[in-house]
């Protein structure tokens, strides 16, 4: 029989679920959005992930030449996740939640005990951060009737979206690639992504959207009642459906909303899918609206749940940080700098490509010429809007890195069907993505690697401050190059939201370097986003490479305007003024710290 759910505060009575009865005719569907855990997967927990994790986070801190205690980082890691959690069920109980942005999860609850530098640093990568998390922290398993499901709403031209609220989207998205599954799927939204969370019912609304279909012709299938139930009924779906899984009977708190359909598994959800799509292909139509009967269930586990107990958050058990004043400290920008790039003539129809398909998956299928030329006039049309925005009167957003959803839905969107148009909006950043893979061949500028290695051998720490459309994109260059793990503070435009030469994008990496900006070494090739842009951060010596997107007459130009310190033809070069500078700090040894000078 159905049971009423428990509440995670025994004093706080439930909600019965619906009586039992027999399964219930609901509305055929024109679509079926899914949640990801308890319905797609379900997941099992990883007793070691505290530990795995923090030896990465111990990795990322001796970049900055800190030295960490592997056990005293997974104390700080658990204890911020049973805080997240905390958190998390109380936004359930708001009407109109905000996501927390990755930067916040990662400084604010997971690394809150560690130093700044460190704490610092690391929300800089907190989306690469929160993605291994989201795999070590636990297994994922695809629930059972998954595959029939999917195939039945594929042959009945049903057409599929996830809503899900995560703390790394793309890694629900790998999960979903490595299961084969995810070509299924035309939309998938993400809370991380979309920066709303369950019960917001914009995150259902947005799915629909990007399906083009309306909400009372969808079914939202979830696990969760105070998250996917209350969502679901404020979005106005034609049906809920709730898919028993660990968290199903044990909601933080009392809950109004319940589902017209509880069933154990998605197995359960092709026949009345069937029924409901049969009887209207007949004629027959449905039983007026959703109804409150249920499919048969089972009983939670006996016992109230078991109070855990909250402990204070423990010391990270970092080891005494040297001070690194007036020890020199390095800032890069990528492209330029450490990569020059070969552009890719097939750039247009390569993304052109992954956009037919996506249309495919919605429903409203263009043809690979339109989305080859979408590309093309998309990107010119933001390449126009940087230009106008760089001459821009308003000093408050002049400088605002553009959004992925404006790029992909607005831009390159613009001409095609509204249902494509909100789609490419959910996956703008996928699509950024993408095209930072497809608009170019990229190769180490030579003397860059040389350079980065080196400062790690001396314990200079390296930072970078670029402008990009997918940072993801650049780290994966990096990864391939083989430095990414001797990288420190890394800010990339399009995660911190303002391109060179706004001043917050160099605040971001400094505040990772534990360094006075005096002491820092910044080298770009651009005379404005770097050498203007560098010097009004206070960075104290800008470098400016020749061979890069300036002439060698615009360099000349900022050196005269003292917009640069120094024009080098090769990024190793700057390792003659690095050698200096530790000469220098080497004769005040207060300075020093514990780091080794160079001969």
């Amino acid at each position: 029989m159905i049971t009423a759910p428990r509440t995670l505060d025994p004093a706080v009575p439930a909600v019965p679920l619906p009586a039992a009865g027999g399964v219930p005719q609901l509305p055929a569907p024109a679509a079926l959005l899914l949640d990801f855990g308890g319905v797609v997967v379900t997941t099992v927990s990883r007793a070691t992930w505290g530990q795995e994790l923090a030896e990465d986070v111990v990795a990322r801190a001796a970049t900055l030449g800190v030295r960490l205690d592997a056990g005293s980082v997974a104390e700080s890691l658990r204890a911020g996740r049973s805080a997240l959690s905390m958190w998390k069920n109380a936004a359930s109980r708001r009407l109109a939640p905000r996501e927390l942005a990755p930067a916040e999860i990662v400084g604010d609850f997971l690394l809150a005990d560690l130093p700044d530098p460190v704490r610092r640093t690391l929300a800089l990568d907190a989306g690469e951060l929160l993605a291994t998390m989201a795999t070590l922290v636990s297994e994922h398993h695809q629930r059972p009737g998954i595959d029939e499901l999917l195939a039945e709403c594929a042959a009945r031209r049903i057409p599929l979206g996830i809503v899900s609220n995560a703390h790394s989207g793309r890694a629900h998205r790998a999960i979903l690639a490595d299961l084969g599954l995810d070509r299924f799927f035309g939309v998938q939204v993400y809370s991380d992504e979309v920066g709303i969370r369950k019960p917001h019912p914009g995150m259902i609304r947005l799915a629909a959207e990007g399906l083009g279909v309306a909400l009372p012709q969808a079914w939202y299938v979830g696990d969760t009642l105070d998250r996917d139930v209350v969502a679901a009924r404020r979005a106005g779906v034609g049906a809920v459906v709730i898919t028993r899984d660990r968290r199903t009977d044990t909601p933080p708190f009392r809950i109004a909303e319940a589902p017209d359909l509880v069933l154990e598994t998605p197995e359960g959800l092709i026949a009345p899918l069937r029924a409901a799509l049969d009887s209207a292909a007949s004629g027959r139509g449905a039983a007026g609206g959703p109804t409150t009967a249920t499919a048969p269930g089972k009983e939670p586990p006996a016992g109230d749940p078991s109070a855990a107990a909250l402990s204070s958050a423990a010391s990270a058990g970092a080891a005494p940080v040297p001070s690194r004043r007036g020890r020199p400290a390095v800032l890069l920008d990528h492209g330029g700098v450490i990569t020059l790039s070969t552009p890719n003539p097939a750039r247009d129809e390569e993304v052109g490509a992954l956009i037919v398909a996506l249309s495919e998956r919605i429903g409203h299928p263009i043809e690979l010429e339109t989305a080859a030329r979408a590309v093309a006039e998309g990107w010119e049309r933001h390449r126009a809007r940087k230009r106008a925005r760089d001459t821009s009167a308003d000093p408050a957003h002049r400088h605002d890195e553009i959004d992925p959803a404006v790029l992909w839905g607005d831009l390159v969107g613009e001409g095609l069907p509204e249902p494509l148009r909100a789609a490419l909006r959910l996956d703008g950043a996928q699509f950024s993505l993408a095209l930072h893979r497809a608009k170019s061949v990229p190769a180490p500028r030579p003397g860059a690697l040389e350079l980065i290695r080196w400062c790690r051998e001396q314990g200079i720490v390296v930072g970078i401050v670029s402008n990009t459309i997918s940072g993801r994109g650049v780290r994966e260059i990096l990864a391939r190059y083989g430095v990414l793990a001797d990288l420190g503070p890394s800010a990339y435009s399009d995660e911190v939201g303002v391109r060179k030469p706004g001043r917050e994008i160099f605040e971001a990496a400094l505040a990772g370097l534990d360094a006075d900006p005096a002491d820092v070494l910044y080298v770009g090739d651009k005379s404005v986003n770097d050498g203007r842009g560098g010097k009004g951060a206070g960075i104290g010596t800008v470098c400016l490479l020749r061979g890069g997107k300036d002439s060698d007459e615009e360099l000349a130009q900022a050196l005269a305007g003292g917009f640069a310190d120094h024009v080098l033809d090769s990024p190793d070069a700057l390792i003659d003024l690095l050698v200096e500078r530790l000469r220098e700090t080497a004769r005040t040894p207060a300075a020093a710290g514990a780091h080794p000078a160079a001969p």
